[in-house]
C-alpha cells in the first residue's frame, strides 16, 4: 500500500471502531445490556479490563473518582497509550509497517505484567 491508501485504510479503521463504541455507548446508555466478561463468567474473579465500561460511562459524566474506582488500571495507562497509539498511527501512514522498537516490547512487557499484577491485587 502506498501513503495515500494506508491514510484511507487508517481513516476507516478508526471510523469504524469509534462508531461501534458509540453504538455500545448508547446501548449501555438506554438500556441495561452489558457484554459480559467471560473470565469473571467462568472463574468469578475479576479480569484486569472487568469496569471498563462503568469507566467509560463514569468519564462520560466527568466522574474521575467513579471511573478510578472502576477500573483504575486502564485508567492510569489511557494518558500513555493514547498518544503512543496516534504516534504509532501516524508512523504507520508515513512509512508502512514497522517493527515494535526495543522501548516498545519493554513497554507492553511491562504493561502485560502490571495488568497481571493488577488483576490478582482487585481480586484479593
Amino acid at each position: 500500500m502506498d501513503r495515500e491508501q494506508r491514510k484511507q485504510y487508517v481513516i476507516r479503521t478508526w471510523t469504524e471502531i469509534l462508531l461501534i463504541g458509540l453504538g455500545y455507548f448508547l446501548l449501555v446508555l438506554f438500556t441495561p445490556f452489558r457484554i459480559p466478561c467471560p473470565i469473571r463468567f467462568l472463574t468469578g474473579y475479576q479480569c484486569p479490563g472487568c469496569g471498563v465500561t462503568r469507566m467509560v460511562m463514569a468519564l462520560s459524566r466527568l466522574d474521575f473518582r467513579q471511573a478510578f474506582l472502576e477500573n483504575a488500571y486502564v485508567l492510569c495507562l489511557l494518558p500513555v497509550l493514547i498518544p503512543w497509539g496516534i504516534w504509532r498511527t501516524k508512523k504507520y501512514v508515513e512509512e508502512g509497517a514497522q517493527e515494535f522498537t526495543a522501548v516498545e516490547v519493554v513497554f507492553l512487557v511491562l504493561a502485560l505484567a502490571s495488568a497481571i499484577i493488577f488483576g490478582i491485587i482487585r481480586n484479593m
